[in-house]
């Protein structure tokens, strides 16, 4: 028969767990319970953000319900689609809202994912504390002390900033805590069962957000080495299974070989995608080394909440003088959390040195590449400059992130020190519990009322018809800060040109498209070296993209509107309507489509004569985009006028895939016709030729001077 000290414990310590956090996290996010259905907490830059959140939410509703790939969207940068399994889809908190999101809408469901970052992350951080502690003696103490842990964990500053910043896929911590249960409860009872859950729970706080994923695998390696350390004092642990060369004694090695297994079904199950990124380099995540790096100054753990409305603007004020113009600072994590956990740690610090080592290694990776303390720079390397440069790490720039699995810690060791307070307490235990859970909300856990943000939805995007082609949103945010356009599409659900995204894709159409690059520029060149040429070329690359509409969204627009209501009136559009948000424009149809080109990457500018002659270099690479518009292969003659830049020079052309040959290029102007079939759609025409430096420009690279270019 179990004794009251070791009997488990009965449901109701779950039900008041999801009770005190759903009371917490209502309390904390106020007045956002009253405005679930219109408003979202956002601060200024969380304006743009929160609506990527809920476009991610949409989407994935969206693409799930109609049998579509949920990582691969069509959607986006159109006309080629984009690939959103490195982005910040969030395809767990997405499934976890999918009911919400198909009978209330995305932006409900936003706000329901928001709320259960507060409750879910206390509830699973509850259940992994509880398993921590659970022989600490009587389970009614062990479960109030999981209670003010879980509390510690969820309701911290770093947390309620990440909420504020309207970042969903950080803001939803709930994962990790899972993914700590199942690696403590391997690495302590080694099953397969457990190794399968400790990995599968990795890849969910990776498809959460690959931020907390890559920190939790580097932890779940080091997991494995520490918990494979045993010292002589611990002498509950078994001996050393197997002895091998080079082995330390005190190391258990089927220990480190159960704990990286889940690394190991990490690998596998991301092998395809691992390879894909690595024959794709920085290409598709970008290198992000050279932007601005979201560190923690060692000062940065200890602060009081610097979004309370008593003292945050002082708070706020006094970092910002150490490091001007630092973003996303707030490590924060807690004032009542810091001091409970200082009284665990030297309460049971020796027993549980594993998680104190975790969290300080956690703590110094969030340092960045570079120490700092109280804003001087140390000189000194953090341990994250040790990964900083290896592929696909390079592209993060949130080292201090890393910040959440510190936070975890520490609310293992402050649920430590306040169950040592409680079984002083006695029967007072209960008070003193409650006490601590309202001092960890009014010090920690409180932003006062939070800022909410609405963003109108244009009338006539209430009742589009089904898609049958893409718009082209004006301005055209090539991943630009501004998420207007995809909180539009959860309404139309029409392709569009552009997004915006975490990590901007290659997009060519978009940046060199005749119509397009005009509309995002608001610049043209009328006599460019491209026949047909504007606005011509303009208004069938339109057509040939299938863009339906141009949409000018005026309030976005400011003082450019007037400028672009001309430039669509050159190119032949007439508006079909007009409110006071929106104004749209039908891009007609071609009656005979015909090829069309216009010019890539690797083309100089368009230079002049005094005699009126106009060409444009070619550096040792350049492309033209050939449109076929029709739905079958067309025979198409390209005529090539041009020459060569001092010397004759060997012009090597490829379409598309095709085998490539080469045309020699004199000296004197010359005109070259290539006889080509395209396919239906695009293919790109790829030249390439030697190319030397002018002289005094050493840096500039010439080949041929292109004076006409002529499809046919």
């Amino acid at each position: 028969m179990r004794s009251p000290a070791t009997a488990r414990p009965p449901w109701w310590p779950h039900a008041l767990a999801l009770l005190v956090y759903t009371l917490l996290a209502l309390v904390v996010t106020y007045p956002l319970p009253l405005y679930l259905g219109e408003r979202i907490i956002a601060n200024q830059p969380g304006q743009v953000d929160g609506y990527l959140g809920i476009w991610n939410v949409w989407w994935t509703a969206h693409a799930l319900t109609t049998g579509q790939n949920p990582f691969v969207t069509p959607l986006l940068f159109h006309p080629q689609g984009l690939d959103l399994f490195w982005q910040t889809l969030s395809l767990p908190q997405g499934v976890l809202a999918l009911p919400v999101t198909l009978s209330a809408g995305p932006l409900p469901a936003y706000n329901l994912l928001i709320l259960l970052s507060f409750i879910l992350g206390g509830y699973f951080a509850f259940l992994f504390i509880a398993y921590v502690l659970r022989d600490t003696g009587e389970w009614r103490l062990t479960t109030l002390a999981a209670l003010i842990g879980g509390a510690v964990y969820a309701f911290a500053p770093f947390h309620m900033q990440k909420v504020l910043d309207a970042q969903l896929e950080v803001a939803s911590i709930q994962w990790l805590p899972l993914w700590a249960l199942a690696t403590a409860a391997l690495l302590e009872g080694p099953r397969w069962p457990l190794a399968l859950l400790s990995g599968i729970a990795l890849l969910v706080v990776g498809l959460g957000t690959w931020y907390y994923g890559l920190f939790a695998l580097i932890a779940t390696g080091l997991m494995a080495g520490l918990w494979a350390l045993r010292p002589a004092a611990d002498h509950a642990a078994p001996p050393t299974t197997l002895r091998l060369p080079g082995i330390p004694p005190g190391l258990h090695v089927a220990t480190l070989l159960w704990g990286l297994t889940p690394i190991a079904f990490w690998f596998a199950v991301m092998a395809p995608r691992l390879l894909g990124l690595l024959r794709t380099g920085d290409t598709l995540l970008g290198d992000a080394r050279g932007e601005q790096q979201a560190y923690a100054d060692l000062i940065s753990f200890w602060l009081p909440n610097p979004n309370h409305p008593l003292w945050g603007g002082a708070v706020t004020a006094f970092y910002e003088r150490l490091h001007p113009g630092q973003i996303l600072w707030n490590v924060s994590l807690g004032l009542v959390g810091i001091a409970l956990a200082f009284y665990g740690v030297i309460l049971s610090g020796r027993t549980r040195w594993r998680w104190l080592a975790l969290g300080v290694f956690a703590a110094a990776m969030a340092l960045g590449a570079e120490i700092f303390v109280l804003g001087w720079n140390t000189g000194l390397p953090g341990p994250y400059a040790l990964i900083r440069d290896l592929p696909g790490v390079r592209s993060s720039h949130r080292p201090n992130h890393f910040v959440l699995i510190s936070l975890l810690t520490v609310a293992v060791f402050a649920a430590a020190g306040a169950r040592a307070l409680l079984a002083r307490a006695e029967r007072g235990a209960p008070l003193l519990a409650t006490a601590l859970l309202a001092g960890i909300l009014a010090i920690d856990g409180t932003a006062g009322a939070v800022p909410l943000f609405q963003r109108p939805m244009p009338r006539p995007y209430l009742s589009m018809p089904a898609p049958d082609g893409a718009l082209l949103p004006v301005p055209l945010h090539l991943n630009f800060s501004n998420s207007e356009h995809l909180w539009y599409q959860t309404r139309h659900h029409w392709p569009i040109i552009g997004g915006f995204i975490g990590r901007e894709p290659p997009y060519l159409p978009g940046r060199y498209a005749p119509g397009i690059r005009e509309l995002r520029s608001g610049q043209v060149e009328r006599d460019d070296i491209l026949s047909p040429g504007w606005p011509e070329l303009a208004r069938e690359t339109l057509a040939a993209y299938a863009i339906r509409y141009v949409v000018f969204h005026h309030r976005s627009m400011g003082e450019s509107l007037p400028r672009m209501r001309d430039l669509v009136a050159e190119m032949g559009l007439a508006e079909s309507y007009r409110d006071d948000l929106v104004t749209f424009y039908p891009a007609p149809s071609p009656e005979r489509p015909r090829p069309l080109a216009y010019l890539g990457p690797g083309w100089g500018d368009l230079e002049r004569s005094a005699a009126g002659d106009r060409w444009r270099w070619m550096g040792d690479e350049a492309q033209v985009f050939l449109l076929n518009p029709t739905g079958a292969p067309r025979p198409t003659r390209l005529t090539l006028d041009l020459e060569s830049f001092e010397r004759p020079r060997a012009l090597t052309a490829r379409l598309g895939d095709a085998a490539p040959f080469t045309l020699p290029i004199s000296r004197a102007r010359m005109r070259r016709t290539l006889h080509l079939t395209l396919p239906p759609g695009e293919t790109v025409l790829y030249l390439s030729a030697p190319a030397d430096a002018p002289p005094g420009q050493p840096a500039r690279r010439l080949s041929l001077a292109f004076m006409g270019i002529v499809v046919e």
